[in-house]
């Protein structure tokens, strides 16, 4: 029955609204040609390697998962990388990627698809990010007798697919065909304990993204982003980081009652949650002195950093370019991070691996990581600007405060690091036994 409905019903459905109704129409019809272009190429690397077929959704899952294919590959050079995604944003930011060998699309998950894209790749072993369930894909791999691990497993977030019975059959059915789940934390586990699953294990660990991040922080190149000269030592430097219109009007007027009721020099750095350009001119009508970042970088040819410094002369930052937020967070005193008076709040952990305390709004439901970092203090949500004002008046007078919420930030992050070792340590493990097998 499930099978009936997954082939016949559903996916029919979700290619006939991805060709004719989705607003990435023209991306999916594109995405389409490109797949059937890659077939015959993906045909061409050398047989003798030991394959990886590592599946990411889109960018966001493909971050969390770059830990293990850098370790993959630092433990064994030889091994050949084949990254697919479903999205295009996820496979045009993977494009450079040097540690993948084969970039390519995930075609639509139907039998005939799916049996020619596994017999293409020939995969020893198949890893897949969090959440991306595709029964036929996953079946094609089991029937071959290749190994399938889901890293970073979450339970599904939307109440009727955890508790109605057709999802929970599909999950059911498919999973207890992976070889192990290895799950982001206690609760998933719990739930997919809770499916009774035949013959998968299923494994208690962290997101790998915590050692993505603990990496990149501790590799970080200030200067590469903004030149360390350009702030003063006694300067409070604020990074608002993914922020939407209610964030900005909030943290606007708490700065400014901050500035004129203490002797301190205050620097936000704002980093919009999508840069577009109409977002960017609303944001800096509402602002006072401020100077894009395009606009700074450009200066740098023109001026010497002590002549730039005294031209910007403390004006905020309003950041026009995607991609450097996690960079951003180093230079911070305090972190703002956004969402969280809309749909939810964004990645907390990114700004907490630098050792500084983080205010956001009241929605947290959707972040465990928020959650968890409120508990011991190093999280502050607040409802208004009165209360956004209070809270910065507090860390900037009490430093020793601020350090210690900086501290425990900080050490939540390095805790919960160091589950892409297990993880790898599993993908090589099942490919020696392959290799013995064969």
């Amino acid at each position: 029955m499930i099978d009936f409905i997954y082939n016949k019903i559903v996916l029919p459905l979700l290619t006939y609204f991805f060709k004719n109704f989705s607003k990435n129409k023209e991306k999916f019809l594109e995405r389409e040609r490109i797949i059937e272009e890659s077939w015959a190429g993906l045909k061409k690397y050398p047989h003798l390697q030991k394959r990886v077929l590592i599946h990411s959704a889109s960018m966001g899952e493909f971050e969390q998962v770059k830990p293990i294919i850098e370790e993959l590959k630092a433990k064994d050079d030889s091994l050949y990388i084949i990254c697919s995604f479903f999205s295009p944003s996820g496979l045009n930011n993977a494009k450079n990627y040097k540690f993948a060998d084969k970039i390519c699309y995930l075609p639509i998950d139907t039998d005939e698809n799916m049996e020619r894209f596994v017999q293409s790749i020939k995969p020893d072993i198949a890893i897949i990010v969090r959440y991306e369930i595709w029964r036929n894909l996953i079946r094609s791999l089991f029937n071959k007798h290749i190994p399938i691990i889901l890293v970073n497993a979450t339970m599904p977030t939307n109440n009727f697919f955890r508790t109605c019975f057709l999802p929970r059959k599909y999950l059911f059915q498919t999973l207890s065909l992976l070889t192990t789940i290895f799950t982001a934390g206690s609760r998933h586990t719990h739930y997919f304990d809770g499916l009774h699953l035949k013959n998968t294990e299923v494994r208690t660990l962290t997101d790998t993204r915590f050692d993505r991040i603990v990496k990149y922080s501790e590799s970080i190149n200030h200067n590469e982003i903004l030149d360390t000269d350009l702030f003063d030592a006694d300067e409070l430097i604020i990074v608002a980081g993914s922020i939407w219109n209610v964030d900005e009007d909030i943290i606007i007027k708490a700065v400014a009652n901050v500035r004129k009721a203490l002797d301190v020099k205050i620097r936000v750095i704002y980093v919009p949650h999508e840069p577009t350009e109409e977002n960017l001119d609303n944001l800096c009508a509402k602002l006072g002195p401020h100077i894009l970042y395009s606009k700074l970088i450009q200066c740098y040819g023109e001026y010497t950093i002590s002549d730039l410094k005294e031209k910007i002369n403390y004006r905020d930052f309003v950041i026009d370019k995607v991609g450097i937020l996690l960079s951003l967070y180093s230079f911070a005193d305090i972190a703002y991070i956004g969402g969280a008076f809309g749909d939810g709040i964004h990645s907390v952990t990114e700004a907490a691996v630098y050792g500084i305390p983080i205010i956001s709004g009241p929605k947290l439901e959707k972040s465990t990581d928020a959650k968890n970092l409120t508990k011991n203090k190093a999280l502050k949500t607040i409802n208004n600007t009165k209360e956004l004002e209070d809270w910065l008046k507090l860390l900037i007078v009490n430093k020793e405060y601020r350090k210690d919420l900086g501290r425990m930030a900080k050490e939540y992050v390095y805790n919960s690091a160091g589950s892409s070792k297990i993880v790898i340590d599993r993908i090589l493990d099942y490919l020696n036994e392959n290799e013995k097998i064969k």
